[in-house]
C-alpha cells in the first residue's frame, strides 16, 4: 500500500529522495521519514526539539543510515532521539 502524499515534503539527500512529515504526538515533535522509492518500506521516526531545522532532519537520515536503517525493507520503525550531543537510538 502506498502512502498518501498529503502533508509530506520531499527532500533529496545524498542522491536519494525521501518523504518526510512533522507530527506532534503528546507534545513531542516527531519527523516521520520514508524513501520515495519503497512502497511499505521501513519508517524512521526522529524525536526532535520544539524548534526544528531542516538540517536536523538530514542528520536524522544520516544517523539512521549509519545505524543500519534500511528504508527499502519492511519492518518495525527505527526510532531515534535528538540530544545536544547528536542523535541516539530510542527504545
Amino acid at each position: 500500500m502506498s502512502l498518501s502524499n498529503k502533508g509530506y515534503k520531499t527532500i533529496n539527500h545524498r542522491d536519494v529522495q525521501y518523504r518526510w512529515m512533522m507530527k506532534n504526538r503528546s507534545g513531542v515533535n516527531e519527523a516521520s521519514v520514508y524513501t520515495n522509492e519503497a512502497i511499505g518500506g521501513r519508517e524512521l521516526i526522529a524525536e526532535l526539539p520544539r524548534i526544528v531545522m531542516l538540517s536536523q532532519v538530514l542528520e536524522a537520515i544520516d544517523f539512521g543510515n549509519a545505524n543500519k536503517w534500511n528504508p527499502n525493507e519492511v519492518g518495525m520503525p527505527m526510532r531515534c532521539k535528538y540530544t545536544r550531543k547528536g542523535f541516539l537510538l530510542a527504545d
